[in-house]
């Protein structure tokens, strides 16, 4: 009986040592950083331009549903808002790591010219309105341009670069839309 018992008492602690896993526990997930590295002045510069740009592009677009008076000036404005939100979107997600909030609303000399669009309609908007994404794209590519040949930063300079490619689709459905020669026509 006393053998018996030793050997169940000494069996005890084997038996609890099978039942334990053999393989480690895993590790926790480490804390994520703070805070990415803040974005040197000119990343920032050119965050801001391409934000604006789009909140533009964007409100622009918006009004064409409105005030345009061709279907295919419907449809190219429906096209930019789609593009010009999403970019926005990439944006957004490469900075909020660096602390940036976008803003929503247009700068005041961007808020001019959409009040003065505004104000047209028909085939005057329709001009008017193709004549600005010319100026607007001509603009941003070249800051475009300046970015993609400055930056450090690898996350802007891949969103310069597919900001390009949409850019140049853009420019090929402008140009279906409206000849460069009639879009002309319209002075400020």
């Amino acid at each position: 009986m006393l053998r018996c018992r030793f050997a169940v008492l000494s069996a005890l602690p084997l038996l609890a040592l099978t039942a334990c896993d053999p393989s480690a526990p895993k590790a926790p997930p480490l804390p994520p950083l703070s805070k990415a590295a803040p974005l040197d002045t000119a990343d920032a510069a050119f965050v801001q331009q391409l934000n604006e740009a789009d909140v533009v592009v964007i409100a622009l677009g918006k009004l064409a549903a409105t005030n345009a008076a061709r279907n295919d000036v419907h449809a190219l404005a429906d096209t930019l808002v789609k593009d010009h939100t999403a970019n926005r979107e990439a944006l957004g997600k490469i900075v909020s790591p660096h602390d940036v909030t976008l803003t929503d609303a247009p700068m005041n000399e961007a808020k001019e010219e959409i009040e003065a669009l505004s104000k047209l309609h028909g085939s005057r908007f329709d001009t008017a309105y193709i004549a600005f994404l010319r100026r607007e794209h001509s603009e941003l590519a070249e800051a475009l341009a300046r970015e993609l040949a400055r930056s450090g930063n690898g996350d802007l300079k891949a969103l310069a670069t597919d900001t390009q490619k949409m850019m140049a689709t853009h420019e090929a459905a402008i140009n279906a839309v409206m000849p460069a020669a009639r879009a002309r026509r319209h002075r400020r």
